[in-house]
Formats: C-alpha cells, structure tokens, sequence
C-alpha cells in the first residue's frame, strides 16, 4: 500500500525511516522537527515533502495517513499520545518509552483513539528473525527452556556526551537502547512467555574515563568531550519465565572483549528439548541442531538478507489499510520495559525483582 507519511524527527534514524518508506513504496510527506534546517534538508531529499519545526503542523495536514515518532526517547511518550490523539496511525521507536508507566499511558490512548502503534521493534522482520520464527513454529526445537541474548560492541558508545548517554533524555545506556532488541525478538521466538524473575547488574567504567576513551566507532556522533555520561556501558541479566523456562541476556557499548570473541557478540540462542539454533542479529543465515537418525546433525538455512527498516515499512502500511494488529504492537513494547525497567531496578537495589505477583 502506498501511504502518506510524516517524519517527526530529522535526525539518524529519521533518515533510515524515510529512505525504508521510499524504498517501500510510501510518499514521504513531511517532516517535521525542532530544527528546521535539519527538517528542509531531509525534506529536500524526497520530491513534494514539506519540512516544518512544528509537529502540530505536520499533524493537521489530513492528508497524513501515519506517522513515525523517531525523536530522543524523553519525547517518545508525549508525541506518541499527541499524535494518537491528531487521529495518526503511528509507527513508534523503540524503546517506547522511558519506563514502563510511559508505555501503559501510550497503550492506554491507542486504545482509548483506536488508531494502530506499531514499535520499531525491527528484527522480527528480518530475513533471519522470520527463519528462526518459522523454525520454531515447527516444532523442530520441542519445548525452549533456556535462550542467549548476547550483543556486544567493543568501543561503540553512541554520541559519547550526547543525548544517548544523558540519562534523562535516554532513560539508560546499552540496556533499553541494544537490550530492548535483543530481548525483544528472543521472548518473541520463545512465545513471549511471563516473566516471574529478574536478576540483573549494570556498570559504568567507561563514561568516568570520558577524555582517555578509545572508540572504534561512534554512531551519532562526534564524541562531546565536554558533555554528560551517567548511563550504564553494559547490563547483565537472567531473566526467569513461568513454566521455568529462562533468558541470559547481555549487552555493551563498551567492553574490555578481545577482538577473536567478537565473532560470536551479536548472537541469539535457542535451546529446546528437541533441538537448537544460533544466529546473528546481521547475519545471512540460521544454524540449527537438531538430532536425526541416532546423530547429532547440524544444518545451516541460507537466506537472502532484506532490510528489516524496508520490510517494517511495509507491515506497518499493510496495517494501516487493513487495521490488523501490528506484529510490534504497543503491549509488546511495554512487555519488553518491564522487563528492563526490573533489571535497572535489580541492579540498583541489589536484589532479585518479582514479576507479576
């Protein structure tokens, strides 16, 4: 379906959701954000789009069949509700909010407007998210007891200084900005089980030694040297499920992991009573153990990677024309929060937290 769209956030990930709406088929509409410059030359790369620094704007036009919500997450909550409450379909960034009260609220005036939200919970619709999917879906892994969330970057704080790391704009550092996914898309493929327990710890070493850290890469950046970091560079966690299954989660920014581990740092895990698999959140294919004619067998689906922002577009336009729930909808998200918001709670308080008593 072809849909009308506006951009509310003209930064990085803005751009990638305006290029995946082109590439998907969508008219990019307008944009809009508090720096207008930043709004007319994103504008400018898409024929007919307007550019406006008022968000009230871009949300009067009824032309607008749907929105994407793609700012600082301190704002994710206000502009979702706001754009809810304009009659907006909205696709929203994760994480979707700052904990999980926000996320209820958000719930709570999709419902109330019945317009559809859809979280940028982006790697179900990858090639290899929607392989492993339908590998479980067939039963070849019997029951999943346990599963590994593993994704780590060696020197990868994003915008050192920036917004990502001010707790009060990010709401946290690897944990609700990697960990949101890779929780998400491993409670997905386990049938998003009821967590009971969480275990969890998260450090910072990295931010206090701003002026000696050595990057390999800076996703938003350039570093700000001058700037604020008082957000986790890693999270550990173990997370309990009723029916006694389980989740290893881990994530960084930043790591003290030689360069030979790497290989395997960005790794989902799944372990059934009947077999297994293994892939990389970038990865071209999934591995599954299984066990076949008194052997141990190993086999590799080979797959033709797509681009999971494409393919997001579009679900969420096929949503938006036949009102179906969106396979990201907001209760996922807000499934996905509480789980983070009891692994900060469990590391500041230094105790195991109780779900859903």
């Amino acid at each position: 379906m072809s849909i009308r769209l506006g951009i509310i956030g003209a930064g990085s990930i803005g751009e990638v959701h305006a290029k995946a709406a082109l590439e998907a088929g969508q008219k990019v509409a307008c944009v809009a954000d508090v720096d207008l410059d930043k709004a007319k030359l994103l504008a400018a790369e898409y024929e007919g789009c307007q550019a406006t620094a008022e968000v009230k704007e871009l949300l009067a036009d009824e032309s607008i069949d749907a929105v994407v919500v793609c700012v600082p997450n301190r704002w994710h909550k206000d502009l979702a509700i706001e754009s809810l409450r304009a009659g907006k379909d909205v696709l929203l960034e994760k994480p979707m909010g700052l904990n999980v009260a926000e996320c209820a609220e958000i719930n709570a005036v999709a419902a109330e407007t019945k317009r559809l939200l859809q979280i940028g919970l982006v790697y179900r619709l990858s090639s290899v998210g929607q392989a492993a999917k339908s590998v479980v879906e067939s039963g070849d892994l019997g029951t999943i007891y346990h599963a590994k969330a593993h994704l780590f970057r060696r020197r990868g704080v994003p915008g050192l200084g920036g917004w990502f790391t001010t707790k009060d704009v990010s709401g946290g550092g690897p944990l609700i900005d990697l960990g949101v996914h890779v929780i998400d898309i491993s409670t997905w493929l386990m049938g998003t089980p009821t967590p009971k327990r969480v275990s969890g710890k998260v450090y910072s070493h990295f931010g206090k030694q701003m002026k000696d850290y050595v990057y390999e890469e800076m996703w938003a950046g350039p570093p700000k040297l001058d700037g604020i970091c008082d957000v986790e560079d890693s999270a550990h966690a173990m997370i309990h499920f009723e029916g006694g299954g389980s989740l290893d989660l881990q994530v960084s920014w930043a790591i003290n992991m030689p360069t030979p581990n790497m290989e395997s740092a960005e790794t989902i895990a799944l372990f059934g009573d009947r077999g297994g698999l293994s892939f990389k959140l970038q990865g071209n294919h999934v591995d599954v153990a299984s066990q076949r004619y008194g052997r141990n067998v190993d086999t590799r689906i080979l797959l033709t990677e797509t681009d999971q922002f494409t393919e997001q577009a579009r679900a969420f336009a096929a949503c938006v024309e036949s009102r179906q729930t969106p396979i990201t909808p907001g209760e996922h998200g807000q499934y996905v929060q509480a789980i983070i918001d009891a692994i900060y709670e469990s590391s500041a308080t230094d105790r195991e937290i109780q779900l859903n008593k």
